[in-house]
């Protein structure tokens, strides 16, 4: 029965682009994210655990703009560190979290629009919430922080259909130095599909 009720709602969900041209794209993303600079000094462990959700409409056939919200978590066991937090001192073993949570207006760029292999190149511009977390024992010491950010993007769109397309994209995530947290950076490998109306 969940068989008959999952196949449903997909043949309706890509049904809805067949009555109109391709206007806009719903993209899902699984993204490897590969640390870097100061993100790297905190965990320096790349991580498949994440997912990027992504709208655009389509204002000319090359340009297409929207947003995007996406989630990604890396983590990192750390073996006998010594952790510091005011006056107070603990040794032993570190479980390191860093969650990063992007919202950005993007836009994306195609310069070829005919065949069923589209490149493009993209910009995000908004915030990433960074939330920190380290599990020492039964200590645990968390912070969210804010930081206005920046994505650059390149990759391509595969078309094997006029409803459906896969990309293949690199995102390189820039956030700036706020009051309690050096600037972070990422690059993200993002496999998805794209579903087009």
């Amino acid at each position: 029965m969940k068989k008959i009720i999952y196949s449903s709602f997909l043949f309706l969900f890509l049904g809805l682009g067949v009555a109109k041209a391709q206007t806009s794209a719903f993209t899902i993303e699984v993204p490897v994210t590969i640390p870097l600079g100061n993100t790297s000094d905190f965990i320096d462990q790349s991580a498949l655990r994440g997912i990027n959700i992504e709208y655009q409409r389509f204002v000319t056939r090359e340009i297409a703009v929207g947003g995007e919200v996406g989630h990604l978590t890396l983590y990192k066991r750390e073996e006998n560190k010594v952790y510091t937090e005011g006056t107070a001192s603990l040794s032993g073993v570190q479980y390191r979290y860093q969650y990063a949570y992007p919202i950005l207006v993007t836009g994306s760029y195609f310069p070829v629009v005919e065949g069923k292999v589209k490149p493009y190149a993209g910009l995000g511009i908004g915030t990433i919430a960074h939330d920190r977390r380290i599990d020492m024992g039964i200590f645990t010491s968390q912070d969210t922080h804010w930081q206005f950010a920046i994505r650059p993007e390149v990759g391509l769109i595969i078309e094997p259909t006029s409803q459906i397309g896969f990309k293949l994209g690199a995102k390189y995530y820039n956030s700036f130095e706020s009051n309690s947290l050096a600037g972070q950076s990422n690059i993200g490998i993002n496999f998805g599909i794209v579903f087009l109306r």
